[in-house]
């Protein structure tokens, strides 16, 4: 159950904020947590800045156990979506991921459990 915060430029079109949003929801699945579709917080919001100038900025809440791999892949859907609806060159994406153990991660009143792979 990762949580997600693309930060895009002031005044970007709200249609583009929603396929931005649907696109990333969608590569989580494909890429970092396949067998995770109930939660799946995304969420684009604007901020003061400019393309190549800390914009866009991705930051990626999640608990440890995601391999390299996954986060890379993650990380060039969201270079690939950027591209397509804002023209952003992936050497100007930058993506932080943040990873806090499953027990500082609560929804519905309880923690969650240790993230595992969906084939285990």
């Amino acid at each position: 159950m990762p949580v997600i915060r693309v930060e895009v430029p002031e005044d970007t079109d709200k249609s583009i904020k929603r396929r931005i949003r649907e696109g990333v929801k969608q590569a989580v699945i494909d890429t970092l947590a396949p067998k995770e579709i109930k939660y799946d917080y995304v969420a684009v919001r604007e901020a003061f800045g400019e393309i190549g100038d800390g914009l866009p900025l991705v930051t990626v809440d999640l608990r440890p156990g995601r391999e390299a791999e996954r986060k890379k892949a993650l990380v060039d859907a969201i270079a690939e979506i950027l591209l397509a609806e804002l023209g952003v060159d992936p050497v100007d994406l930058y993506v932080l991921f943040r990873e806090t153990a499953a027990e500082n991660h609560y929804t519905g009143g309880s923690p969650l459990p240790a993230w595992v792979p969906a084939d285990q």
